[in-house]
């Protein structure tokens, strides 16, 4: 991938070619970005930069054998590793073992989430993992010579996701890597990372995409209106991923909504046995489409509290306006500081693998009396 492909960021890309023009691009290094902020291809972009013959002081020539392999994602000095779902049945130990399904989702979907790949490998509630194995094969990888004579490359997508006996075997490999040797870790959390690990990276902090910016890349790439464009980037906080997810299914428009207002009817009306069978189904659409939920209440809350201030309100559904024209009296200034920290805190147990049952049955019951707060 080239830097120029990649909308915005134009800051991070000038301090990585100074370090790349200035011979200085550290042997482990660190982008940390949240979920759809271009991290992922600032690192790529970084990948087919050391790896191109024939390299340009802006970017990489992007027309050379190597960067070609690269964009296909095959180049045999580049090696990928990321969580998997472990299975002694299926025989799936370490990332090649789903390294073709990986490289499909990325080259169909360059912002490509955690949701989107654990639908890939078939179940969205089980988690991934960067195991013991997996390290064990990265070591062996890297013991061996270049195949081509130039550098070579671990890339390693959420290593805040590597257990601790696995980090512990890279720690030599990291402190004392082969010649012409990188390891390019792209995280999400790195406050997740092992303090082992995060001490010897050199850190990156790839910041959200604005809202303008998402608009003109969904403009240029996505064959939908303005209108659409607009609700996309409006619910996505950022994060190119959900924009483009937004857009890409066509249930998805109604999908948040439908279950929202659902949510919120049941709570007002503090029907316990219909919520209860809400949450039941809710709760099957995996962990994910749940943690999407709760960031889309939040925003739908948000924009209540606007509503209230005479705040024109871009990005919006006519289904969206005529709920909450109805709704947002229930949402106001007495009860808005409890409805957020309940949706976080709920959205932070979620990410820690909290039963999204007894989770979301909880937030529920909370609703059922925030949504009773008088707004006088």
């Amino acid at each position: 991938m080239l830097f120029s492909n990649l909308i915005g960021k134009n800051n991070l890309k000038a301090q990585i070619l100074a370090l790349y023009n200035g011979n200085r691009v550290p042997h482990a290094l660190l982008f940390n970005g949240n979920e759809g902020s271009g991290a992922f291809q600032l690192a790529l972009s970084l990948t087919q930069l050391l790896l191109c013959s024939s390299p340009l002081k802006t970017d990489s020539c992007g027309a050379c054998s190597s960067c070609l392999k690269v964009q296909k994602m095959m180049h045999p000095d580049l090696h990928f590793s990321f969580p998997i779902q472990l299975s002694q049945t299926n025989k799936i130990t370490t990332s090649d073992d789903l390294l073709e399904g990986f490289i499909e989702m990325v080259l169909e979907s360059p912002f490509f989430s955690r949701e989107l790949w654990a639908e890939k490998m078939g179940n969205t509630n089980k988690q991934g993992i960067i195991g013991t194995k997996e390290s064990q094969q990265i070591i062996k990888k890297l013991s061996l010579k270049s195949y081509e004579g130039g550098a070579k490359i671990l890339l390693m997508w959420l290593p805040e996701e590597m257990k601790q006996q696995g980090a512990n075997k890279l720690l030599k490999l990291i402190e004392e890597p082969p010649e012409k040797t990188h390891f390019i870790f792209v995280s999400e959390k790195k406050e997740q990372l092992l303090p082992t690990i995060q001490s010897r990276l050199q850190t990156i902090d790839v910041p959200d995409f604005s809202e303008l910016e998402i608009n003109q890349y969904l403009i240029e790439n996505q064959n939908v209106s303005t209108e659409q464009v607009e609700v996309a980037s409006s619910i996505s906080f950022g994060n190119m991923s959900k924009a483009i997810q937004y857009l890409n299914n066509e249930n998805n428009h109604d999908v948040y909504l439908s279950l929202f207002i659902n949510w919120m009817r049941l709570c007002y009306t503090r029907n316990i046995a219909d919520t209860i069978d809400w949450v039941d189904t809710t709760s099957k659409e995996g962990k994910e489409q749940i943690k999407g939920l709760l960031l889309y209440t939040l925003e739908m809350f948000r924009k209540c509290i606007l509503g209230h201030y005479s705040v024109e309100i871009k990005g919006m559904s006519k289904e969206q306006a005529s709920f909450l024209k109805k709704f947002s009296p229930f949402v106001n200034h007495k009860n808005i500081v409890q409805f957020s920290e309940v949706i976080n805190d709920a959205h932070f147990h979620m990410e820690r693998n909290a039963n999204p049952k007894i989770l979301m049955l909880d937030v529920s019951i909370l609703f059922f009396r925030l949504l009773k707060t008088d707004k006088k």
